[in-house]
């Protein structure tokens, strides 16, 4: 007999597209308790196949955290306890 008669669910966190939704709250969330002086002038975007974006609003504080990659990136593995391998900084669209 067959038991899955219902449809098959859907795990979100197995996309085509390599979105990890889970840990992308995860940083989002430390991000904004962070002591980092421009937390609340970014917006923590998705992490895609292991690669951190944050959206800014400037291209100064673009260049900023282009310079602390490497700190956030250790941030996040030393408190979450899952590496990234690298961020992306990208201008929000109302900036380009």
């Amino acid at each position: 007999m067959n038991q899955n008669i219902g449809p098959e669910k859907i795990n979100i966190e197995q996309n085509n597209l390599g979105i990890n939704f889970t840990k992308s709250k995860l940083i989002k969330k430390h991000l904004s308790k962070s002591s980092f002086s421009w937390k609340n002038e970014i917006t923590s975007g998705p992490l895609i196949n292991d690669n951190l974006t944050i959206y800014v609003n400037s291209t100064r504080l673009k260049d900023i955290i282009e310079l602390e990659s490497l700190k956030i990136i250790n941030n996040i593995e030393k408190n979450l306890g899952f590496s990234v391998n690298s961020v992306v900084v990208q201008l929000q669209n109302n900036q380009q």
